[in-house]
């Protein structure tokens, strides 16, 4: 017998947690990801052999059991990996420990050898998609004609593996220690601080800017942080954020707050942005 009991906070996937034991009534516990209607990320046997190779490089994902594309069970896609135990949440009094082990983590994600893993689409560059997302009006008439200048702003260094949308949710903790990294339908090959920009601007609608800049800040201590594309970055995804958060099932007063921080992520990162050449 197998007890299917549904993990709610995503949107693209559903998620199931399967619970179920052995002839020897020893028990066992998996997750199911379903690519649901919705999804809009990587195909399943992308994901599952994405995981594979983290997995196997010593990275703390699910390790990928199974990946069916069948429709024999399901009317879609769905991977079974290993269950995590842990909790997503930051305890406030081990925010700046908890800060410093995701920038730490982020760090060794970048560092990993992109030649062993499947085949990733690029994310390089912030500019030509962003006019897709910026908020319009007359008060960002003058940003919308900035970002019209940029030129050169395709990433030049070594590209690396980008999770896509690292933050708290798609952390595990356990006894203070990062014990999973989940949802890596987004992940890509490309610039560092596309990842830097999210989990900030992330961190932010959580622990205002002082949690941005003190991840940030430990990011630094890895590598250096060219402000000029973090700002990028950051108004890319800020805006990239307001424009899609209708569509993330949020709470009214949740949805608010983000939107808020989202414009006022927008507003700061633009004052850092390159001048136009």
């Amino acid at each position: 017998m197998v007890a299917m009991t549904p993990l709610t906070g995503g949107v693209s996937a559903n998620t199931y947690v399967l619970d179920a034991s052995n002839i020897g009534g020893i028990p066992a516990r998996w997750v199911l990801r379903e690519h649901g209607a919705s999804h809009s990320g990587h195909s399943a046997k992308t994901e599952f052999a994405l995981l594979k190779t983290l997995h196997q490089q010593g990275l703390r994902v699910p390790e990928p059991m199974l990946c069916d594309v069948s429709h024999a069970f399901s009317a879609y896609d769905f991977i079974v990996m290993s269950y995590i135990e842990g909790s997503s949440t930051i305890p406030a009094e081990s925010l700046d420990h908890c800060i410093a082990a995701m920038a730490e983590q982020l760090w060794n994600i970048h560092c990993l050898p992109i030649e062993v893993l499947p085949n990733l689409p690029t994310r390089l560059n912030p500019v030509p998609e962003v006019f897709d997302y910026l908020p319009i009006g007359s008060e960002w008439s003058q940003l919308h004609a900035q970002m019209r200048t940029l030129k050169g702003t395709g990433y030049q260094g070594r590209p690396c593996l980008l999770h896509g949308d690292y933050w708290p949710q798609n952390l595990l903790w356990q006894h203070g220690q990062i014990s999973g990294i989940l949802d890596w339908e987004d992940a890509a090959i490309g610039d560092p601080l596309s990842d830097v920009a999210q989990a900030s601007v992330e961190l932010r609608y959580l622990f205002g800017p002082a949690g941005m800049e003190k991840f940030i800040t430990a990011y630094e201590t890895f590598a250096p942080v060219d402000p000029q594309r973090l700002a990028l970055w950051q108004v890319y995804v800020a805006a990239a954020a307001q424009h899609f958060m209708v569509d993330w099932g949020l709470e009214i007063s949740r949805e608010n707050h983000m939107r808020r921080v989202a414009l006022a992520s927008i507003r700061d990162a633009s004052a850092g942005l390159p001048k136009g050449r």
